[in-house]
């Protein structure tokens, strides 16, 4: 799985070899002041955005959060999905059939496979 990140807002952290993303600067650039009056909430999705987004559609994606608007489908990029037992195991059998349908038609089956790490819990437990 291959995790594109953008590096347009991508600094050194001082006295250190670390990086990290300058979503207040991004976010800024297009609005001056704004990154202070977002909700944290809004803080969080913008640094995803910022990390993650396509970089043609990183302005157009920020301004919409800057300003409150929801015109455009919101590019949404979880780090990972946690999927309970119900619903974990209708995510399998599509992804077992998807496998099944790419490997009649000759292709690779062990390239279909979810776009973020995802994990499923299973919570039995017996009364007896």
């Amino acid at each position: 799985m291959t995790i594109i990140n953008n590096s347009q807002y991508r600094k050194p952290l001082p006295n250190s070899n670390v990086d990290y993303f300058d979503t207040q600067a991004a976010v800024d650039a297009i609005k001056p002041g704004a990154y202070a009056t977002l909700p944290y909430t809004s803080r969080v999705l913008a640094e995803n955005l910022v990390r993650r987004c396509d970089p043609d559609m990183l302005n157009d994606a920020l301004k919409q959060i800057i300003e409150g608007k929801q015109d455009l489908d919101f590019p949404w990029y979880p780090a990972r999905v946690v999927c309970h037992d119900i619903l974990g195991q209708t995510a399998l059998v599509d992804l077992a059939g998807l496998r099944d349908a790419i490997a009649a038609k000759g292709g690779d089956p062990a390239k279909v496979n979810p776009v973020v790490p995802t994990q499923l819990i299973v919570d039995h437990s017996l009364a007896v």
